[in-house]
């Protein structure tokens, strides 16, 4: 598979320098070795005056190919690798930023501590981007909260994320806010109903939201509460990192949707919390792979550590 996966490179990066720069070869020999697969096939797979590197009709049906079986060869070595008890092989996890941070590190840091032979590899990344990850055997595992495309399959609930509108505090009293929010401290200790802290929908249209970018699960759902509500913020500003939202939301810059696992792990005085009258409020994790993916011990013994551990 080693001639594959580097034309496969070439095709996903667009250029040889680029293919040859991600797999820690040098150029030329790079251009050698597609040179040599070029000569037995007896055609060319890539058209090179382009800019970026476009396949020929020889090349279309080899990356074609190459999708077939690579999942093959993937599954091929899983097994073999399980007949070795987790003495041997790799385990590829991906995670964005706030899965990574606050959600998977402890499962992560107890599995490398109980099987520190097992190379650990963790791909941090937008959630839009897991599907061509696991579809491209680039990771084994993630977690997603939406499981509808017929080439991934949940293996398994692993836990819920109950989401809060943060307000900064300030904003209480300038826009004349309800005042039956919650504050950190009273989502910790937990026994609240939702009903009863319910944010008045229409004041939406006051405040300026910090809405996460196109791509992201929450940009979605974000959009979604607010065609249910019927209201919209005034202003939206986007923001890449949910993290970051909730750091620029104390600050005093907009509200934003942020999580209750968040809010248990940074307290953030200068912010307010309120639920809203939507379903959408609850996203539901699933540990997902590849549709056709065998399932190996280190991606069920994980999936089993981080049920131990769930927040």
């Amino acid at each position: 598979m080693k001639d594959m996966d580097m034309v496969y490179a070439i095709y996903q990066y667009g250029s040889f320098s680029k293919a040859a720069e991600e797999l820690y070869i040098g150029q030329s020999s790079l251009s050698m070795a597609i040179q040599r697969i070029e000569n037995e096939l007896g055609m060319p797979l890539f058209e090179r005056k382009h800019h970026p590197i476009r396949l020929t009709a020889a090349g279309k049906a080899y990356i074609e190919y190459y999708h077939k079986v690579k999942p093959a060869e993937e599954n091929m070595l899983s097994f073999i690798r399980d007949l070795n008890s987790l003495k041997t092989g790799i385990f590829a996890i991906g995670g964005t930023h706030y899965l990574l941070s606050y959600i998977l590190q402890n499962a992560i840091c107890r599995f490398a501590r109980a099987y520190p032979v097992i190379d650990l590899q963790i791909v941090e990344a937008q959630s839009s981007l897991f599907r061509d990850l696991l579809v491209d055997c680039k990771i084994d595992l993630c977690l997603m909260c939406q499981v509808d495309d017929p080439g991934l399959q949940s293996i398994g609930h692993a836990f819920y994320d109950d989401l809060f509108l943060a307000v900064p505090r300030a904003y209480v009293e300038e826009y004349q806010l309800p005042d039956n929010y919650l504050t950190d401290e009273g989502i910790r200790s937990g026994g609240f109903a939702a009903y009863d802290h319910y944010f008045q929908t229409e004041q939406m249209e006051k405040l300026a939201f910090l809405q996460l970018t196109q791509g992201n699960n929450l940009h979605t759902r974000s959009e979604m509460i607010f065609r249910q509500l019927e209201h919209r913020p005034a202003k939206i500003i986007p923001i890449q990192q949910f993290a970051t939202a909730y750091h620029l939301a104390s600050a005093g810059l907009g509200c934003t949707l942020t999580s209750a696992n968040l809010i248990r792990g940074m307290k953030k005085d200068h912010l307010v919390f309120y639920t809203l009258p939507s379903s959408l409020m609850r996203r539901d994790f699933h540990f997902v792979t590849r549709k056709d993916a065998y399932i190996s011990k280190a991606v069920r013994t994980f999936c089993k550590l981080f049920s131990e551990l769930e927040p």
